[in-house]
């Protein structure tokens, strides 16, 4: 009977032995390198969701949808928004709602405000409304005094016109709103018309009587932790329609 055994030589025990210590360095690249993927996997999946719902509500509020209105925040929260972990003021993600419009002497002037239109000039809020949980983020384009507002979230004209509160004011808007044009294939930046300020006279990129619809969204990303790295943070998009 013929002996098939094959005899353990040092060598093969010193190979064997380097099998081990290879696997023991790379296995933990490797399992750093799983984890990693899956955590850009499920940021990059939450970056995308927001960028669809934040397109699909400015589009919607742009088309005069009042989201103001109950019923028209649930099919936001309960349809585009589905399985998320929003609710109408809390849960996993906040989206942020403004109406700004830059203010013309010719405006003042219609609206009586002649002599102390003190925001002539300059884009202001003139709405602001919110879905989910408001403390996550604050909008890039700044927070009015809640006082201010009505319960739709309006602005009078007698307030974003005449009042120098600065919350009434935006900030970093008409760059903004430049990068926007410029990306959508409009008007090239910087070449609008002045506003014809009282105070001042900047040049302004948003035509008179038109109004910016601006959504912004931010989702929390999923915390997924691993020796000592974490997914902790957001997703945040933006778009602007104007009419």
């Amino acid at each position: 009977m013929m002996n098939t055994r094959i005899p353990v030589t040092p060598r093969r025990l010193k190979q064997s032995g380097s099998t081990i210590l290879e696997l023991a360095i790379v296995f933990p690249l490797l399992t750093l390198l799983l984890f990693g993927t899956v955590g850009l996997g499920v940021m990059l999946g939450r970056y995308i969701t927001a960028e669809q719902i934040c397109r699909d509500v400015a589009h919607m509020y742009s088309d005069g949808v009042d989201f103001s209105q109950t019923n028209n925040q649930n099919i936001v929260i309960q349809q585009l928004a589905s399985g998320i972990g929003m609710t109408a003021t809390g849960g996993n993600g906040v989206i942020i709602l403004s109406l700004i419009q830059t203010v013309y002497q010719l405006d003042c002037n219609g609206a009586g405000y002649t002599s102390n239109c003190n925001n002539v000039g300059l884009p202001v809020l003139t709405q602001r409304l919110y879905m989910g949980k408001q403390s996550l983020k604050s909008s890039t384009f700044g927070t009015p005094t809640s006082t201010l507002m009505d319960s739709e979230g309006n602005i009078a004209a007698s307030v974003y016109m005449t009042n120098s509160d600065a919350s009434v004011r935006t900030t970093s808007f008409l760059g903004q709103l430049d990068d926007a044009i410029s990306r959508a294939g409009g008007t090239t930046p910087g070449t609008a018309p002045s506003c014809g300020a009282v105070n001042a006279s900047p040049t302004c990129a948003q035509a008179e009587s038109s109004i910016a619809y601006v959504a912004e969204v931010y989702l929390t990303y999923p915390d997924i932790g691993f020796l000592g790295w974490s997914t902790a943070g957001g997703a945040y998009v933006r778009f602007i329609f104007s009419s």
